[in-house]
């Protein structure tokens, strides 16, 4: 009875495993088949939609993304393909015009699907195809979260990229709120609405000291010259991130009003002061410290002797500077930097 009940087992234990087996190669072979039906339809249309977008008044495709079977997932890759390869196309009617008209539905249901990966996935399309129907929706859902996770953070992104400032005074509620996420913020406002919200968060008049950061940080970044008295006034804050990040901003705009400005900064007692003072002196060319970059080549500070030694290469008698002081520096390490350097400088002659 024992060894009858025991090989019963073991035949049970094997049909199931053959079962489990046919199972998953049927899914597989029916997955598979799916994905080349959506590849073929893909490639037919392809024609047809590129016609489109150029052309909203030659219709076919309209007509046959009406009959596709597989319709939300061939549409959803040819805009994001055409989104992908297409500068500006964001902005493009006939991109918003479809999405909202065959994908407006169907994201509302997947928005509150379960699965994470789907909601994310959704997000990312309805910022690229720029949806602006489903603001609402997104809005409510941020007013609902309660703590800044990945999904908190894309229905910030894809809200501001439907020109919803209102974001950055919902970020602003969450004290864990990163920079980056603040400049990702920045990077998606309409330009009129984006230099009105880097003046508010540089008055700072709500004390956000991470929004003013990004604020001076995104303005090097992109270039806002138009900035640069507010950013050279930071460079007197009390709070010495505030003055790095500001340095940072400068040596970005690749301008500054006045070189006196930067005189106190290359014998700060804060290491990335003087490194980013001596970044600027080069990529400037400021020759009145070329001797105090000299001085600095024998810095404490691994990264500040480096960016001297890098800033008197810009300068065009860089290399009898970083001759001489390969000979006659007082300091071994400066003088291993100056050698280093100077032979950069002859290896990129050659």
């Amino acid at each position: 009875m024992n060894i009858y009940f025991f090989w019963l087992v073991i035949v049970i234990l094997v049909l199931a495993q053959i079962l489990l087996l046919l199972v998953l190669s049927l899914r597989k072979l029916l997955l598979n088949k799916r994905e080349r039906t959506i590849n073929q339809q893909y490639e037919l249309l392809t024609e047809s939609f590129s016609s489109y977008m150029l052309d909203p008044t030659d219709d076919r495709f309209l007509e046959e993304i009406r009959t596709t079977s597989n319709q939300t997932v061939v549409l959803e890759r040819l805009l994001n393909h055409y989104v992908a390869v297409t500068r500006g196309s964001t902005n493009s009617p006939q991109v918003a015009q479809l999405s909202e008209k065959y994908l407006t539905k169907i994201y509302k249901k997947r928005l509150n699907r379960r699965e994470w990966a789907i909601r994310m996935n959704t997000l990312y399309f309805i910022e690229d195809f720029h949806m602006k129907s489903l603001s609402p929706l997104l809005k409510e859902k941020l007013q609902k979260s309660s703590r800044l996770d990945q999904e908190t953070q894309q229905l910030i992104r894809t809200l501001t990229s439907l020109n919803e400032p209102m974001t950055l005074s919902v970020l602003a509620q969450y004290s864990d709120a990163p920079v980056r996420l603040y400049i990702d913020v920045f990077k998606r406002l309409e330009m009129d609405i984006q230099l009105k919200e880097l003046d508010a968060a540089l008055k700072n008049e709500k004390n956000n000291k991470v929004l003013k950061h990004a604020a001076i940080s995104y303005i090097g970044m992109i270039g806002l010259i138009e900035f640069l008295p507010r950013i050279e006034e930071e460079l007197q804050s009390d709070d010495e991130e505030l003055r790095i990040q500001a340095l940072k901003s400068i040596q970005h705009l690749q301008y500054i009003s006045s070189p006196n400005l930067l005189t106190p900064f290359f014998h700060s007692s804060s290491w990335q002061e003087r490194m980013f003072a001596a970044r600027i002196a080069g990529k400037l060319q400021l020759s009145r410290y070329q001797e105090v970059l000299s001085e600095l080549i024998g810095d404490s500070v691994w990264w500040v002797r480096y960016s001297s030694a890098e800033a008197l290469t810009q300068f065009s008698d860089g290399d009898i500077l970083l001759s001489h002081l390969s000979e006659n520096h007082p300091d071994r390490y400066a003088r291993d930097m100056a050698t280093q350097w100077e032979a950069s400088l002859l290896g990129s002659d050659e």
